[in-house]
């Protein structure tokens, strides 16, 4: 399918028309036997064989020894990328319900038992799911995709088929773009974007952005990173990214609007560039255009849709359940203030073991006023 006048898609909408003249993905490659693979490095030009002869013994272990001391000195490791040991991160990874153990294996088997909710999958539903379950309420396929480790044509073609068992598809099946196939369709429309936009990770020079004078407070911003913000459904969402490196996408939605447009007011830019360190699934296409429509600086505008760091989580979690797992200091705290903390009662407090402004900061601003003055 061609592009009309050739330029691509700047609509999801248009983008849905050519992805479906397109027909269905190839499949997968199964095997890289029979593919031409990329030369060494000119470094790594010389063969093992050459090298045998160099070594005058012909000793094809040695030959390898020397290529993996020229692999050593030639590719840079993580910490010459600018990278740090991290040894300490991630140790409660399993703690959101997936140990999210890297490798193909480990993706595939995790697919496969996906597969196996056959009518979840017929239904699902992604702004359905919950963003404060108390487990992955999703596929958690996303690390393995982006990865590699998961090819998304096999994952579209592995819902294709159980999409074909549904016999009530006109009433049971979702459809683009909440459904599966369409998180998957959204994927290559937000690849397609960030290809086709120049400094599509920047405000400034980027055609699709708009403009906006941001405000710049580092304290503010490590304050929402730490989760330290006062608002325990935010605070709860940064600490599972923490501690997990995974959060759900409503969950990212709410942080997201919480530290730009809605409250903080502070630049998406420094948004992406935490969620790229911190999400063991961050994909730079997907994570800055995600952060531009929260921000309304391109793709949406309806700046006047504002996720409440207090409401948005009760529609899921009235009980707070969610807050209680992630902050265990509000273990004891009465369901009926545990959004907002700092109207209990001050004997409130201190029977619940949790002081405002002493055990947990206050709120960082008041939503209720500056969500209003940021609209204006």
């Amino acid at each position: 399918a061609k592009s009309k006048g050739g330029v691509a898609p700047s609509t999801y909408g248009v983008f849905t028309k050519t992805f479906q003249n397109l027909g269905p993905p190839k499949s997968e490659i199964e095997s890289v036997a029979n593919i031409d693979i990329p030369p060494l490095p000119p470094t790594l030009s010389s063969s093992a064989d050459d090298l045998c002869k160099e070594l005058n013994g012909g000793d094809e272990n040695e030959a390898f020894k020397v290529i993996d001391m020229k692999l050593s000195s030639t590719i840079e490791i993580l910490e010459q990328l600018g990278y740090t040991k991290c040894q300490e991160k991630l140790q409660n990874r399993g703690k959101g319900g997936i140990d999210f153990i890297g490798g193909e294996s480990e993706g595939v088997a995790l697919m496969e038992t996906m597969m196996k909710r056959t009518k979840w999958i017929w239904a699902f539903e992604k702004p359905k799911t919950s963003p404060n379950a108390l487990s992955v309420d999703t596929t958690g396929l996303s690390p393995y995709v982006k990865h590699g480790c998961v090819s998304p044509r096999k994952f579209f073609h592995e819902l294709t088929k159980v999409y074909a068992t549904c016999t009530t598809p006109s009433k049971t099946l979702s459809k683009p773009p909440v459904s599966l196939h369409g998180q998957l369709m959204w994927r290559e429309y937000n690849y397609l974007m960030a290809y086709t936009t120049p400094n599509f990770d920047a405000m400034v020079n980027n055609p699709v952005a708009r403009q906006i004078p941001w405000d710049d407070d580092p304290v503010i911003l490590q304050a929402w990173k730490d989760g330290q913000t006062g608002y325990p459904y935010i605070d709860a969402i940064m600490t599972q990214l923490k501690e997990t490196g995974w959060i759900h996408h409503l969950a990212r939605h709410s942080v997201a609007c919480f530290l730009t447009r809605g409250d903080l007011w502070q630049s998406w830019e420094h948004g992406a560039e935490i969620f790229e360190e911190e999400l063991i699934d961050a994909d730079w296409s997907i994570n800055n255009f995600n952060w531009q429509w929260l921000s309304c600086t391109a793709h949406f505008y309806q700046y006047f849709r504002c996720y409440s760091p207090v409401a948005f989580g009760k529609k899921t979690d009235k009980n707070g359940d969610y807050i209680r797992k992630w902050l265990p200091q509000f273990k004891n705290f009465p369901t009926s203030y545990i959004y907002e903390p700092w109207t209990a009662p001050i004997q409130v407090q201190k029977k619940a073991g949790v002081i405002i402004g002493k055990d947990y900061p206050e709120p960082i601003v008041d939503h209720k006023i500056i969500s209003k003055s940021n609209m204006g």
